[in-house]
């Protein structure tokens, strides 16, 4: 099978593409096709087959976001082989063509203009940055294909358009767990909000403002910072002052982590909620001198990220459960981790599924669509599906892959808590479920129905009600008592 290489921890290096790209290239050259489920095949530019159905990538594939487009490469990559796997005698091949964005927003609009102006293609998963896809429309009506978003929000900045669609979570249902959370359960009073200063920072920050308010909590204390430069340390001396007991993070895998590595050298790193406290902590407690800052640091999506230093324990991040798509037993997920794992020689660990539900649903579109048919419109009546996630369903009115009550949260367990997958996660990945945060009352959880067998003991029967949150068998299933979760 095709391997890349990967550095300590599971993650595959910048250099990974080149060595993707360079080994497909030898095992097509030293293989025989009969031996081989999936054709080995290169990271192409542009199309190599005359008659070949085509899916676009735009996305970062160089530079220092190019996880973002190495991420979407290899979940779409496999998608690709499943379709051909279906394809019958006669009928033509699907093939991925890559369009290389360099993290620029203006070329990456122009990149999905020329892919759709491509005669051949089907649709475009979008891996680059967010505001490059918001003003394609245009030539994706005129094409009359889809374009599904990998990495950002367009739909919480009310940006999503008739051929736009996010395979995603938006920030707006993320911020509502987390703010629930931290208010609700955590008990915080005082929050900030450290936001990259684009447009995912700004939408972003109007969603917590709008989960704070309907948690019934005063405004975050806001704080910007530039992508890539990672100019917060002034922002964390403001959220010091201000008594921030919570601090939640939006922005790459890269900047979360050095928001971590910042506090740590500070001696700010999180210990429990009662270190976190400042205004709510007891008033005999706040008279001390000298009393470390330490909050509790919380992230949206990106921020489940593999990194190579340890994270502090109790650290919280939002997410749907399809994140767990490298352990969790859901059968969709497992599924979509043997095809991913028997392709690449690795785990899922990134962000792979999307790209992944992104080509098959594109897919299923190109093959279901009337002749001539807007494939955008065809994909609108999708009702239902699972591929490599969790239920897809979509409409005119919602373009969204993710249903909002099945993002919640996901957290960093402490060494002496009783996980039962601890020596199935990655080292450097081990995030596990908090089921309090996978529920709305706060006692039975939201999981789909369909689920409820594979991640919960004594699963109720059908049309029973959810299970209660002590019965998830992976993850964190305490009280709101837990002094560090």
């Amino acid at each position: 099978m095709p391997q890349t290489a990967r550095l300590a921890g599971g993650r595959r290096g910048t250099m990974g593409l080149a060595l993707i790209a360079a080994t497909c290239l030898l095992l097509a050259s030293c293989q025989n096709d009969a031996d081989e489920p999936y054709q080995p095949r290169r990271l192409a530019a542009s199309p190599t087959g005359a008659d070949s159905r085509l899916i676009g990538l735009v996305g970062t594939l160089s530079g220092p976001q190019a996880w973002r487009g190495e991420d979407a490469f290899e979940g779409a990559d496999v998608a690709v082989q499943e379709l051909n796997q279906a394809v019958e005698t006669g009928e033509a091949p699907y093939e991925l063509v890559s369009f290389d964005d360099g993290g620029d927003i203006e070329r990456s609009t122009d990149l999905v203009e020329e892919a759709a102006s491509e005669e051949r293609m089907a649709g475009i998963v979008y891996a680059g940055p967010t505001e490059g896809l918001a003003n394609a429309e245009d030539s994706l009506a005129e094409a009359g294909i889809p374009a599904v978003l990998v990495h950002g929000d367009l739909y919480g900045a009310g940006a999503l358009t008739p051929h736009v669609f996010q395979a995603a979570p938006s920030y707006r249902w993320e911020a509502r767990r987390i703010a629930a959370y931290l208010i609700e359960d955590r008990g915080y009073r005082r929050v900030g909000a450290l936001l990259e200063g684009n447009a995912d920072g700004s939408t972003a920050g109007e969603a917590m403002e709008e989960g704070l308010d309907l948690a019934g909590a005063g405004a975050a204390t806001l704080g910007l910072y530039s992508p890539g430069a990672e100019d917060f340390l002034g922002q964390l001396d403001r959220m010091e002052s201000a008594g921030v007991e919570a601090i939640v993070v939006q922005g790459t895998p890269a900047g979360f982590a050095a928001v971590l590595d910042a506090l740590a050298d500070r001696n700010a790193t999180y210990r429990d909620r009662d270190a976190a406290r400042t205004v709510t902590a007891p008033r005999r407690v706040r008279r001390r001198k000298n009393r470390p800052w330490r909050p509790q640091v919380v992230g949206f999506a990106l921020a489940i990220a593999p990194r190579e230093q340890s994270l502090p324990a109790g650290t919280v991040a939002s997410d749907t459960y399809a994140r767990g798509s490298h352990y969790l037993p859901v059968p969709s997920l497992t599924e979509f981790r043997k095809a991913f794992t028997d392709w690449w020689d690795a785990l899922p660990t990134g962000w792979e599924q999307r790209s992944y539900d992104a080509v098959m649903a594109i897919g299923w579109a190109q093959r279901t669509a009337p002749e001539g048919g807007d494939l955008a419109t065809r994909l609108e009546a999708m009702k239902g599906v699972r591929y490599g996630g969790l239920d897809i369903t979509l409409g005119p009115d919602d373009h969204t892959f993710v249903d909002a009550t099945t993002v919640g949260l996901w957290v960093v367990p402490g060494p002496g808590d009783d996980v039962r997958e601890r020596s199935k996660l990655p080292d450097s990945l081990p995030w596990v479920p908090l089921s309090r945060g996978f529920s709305i009352d706060g006692e039975r959880t939201d999981v789909h129905e369909k689920d409820w067998k594979y991640l919960f003991r004594k699963a109720p029967p059908k049309r029973a009600p959810a299970p209660p949150l002590g019965r998830m068998k992976f993850g964190i299933n305490t009280p709101r008592r837990d002094p560090l979760h």
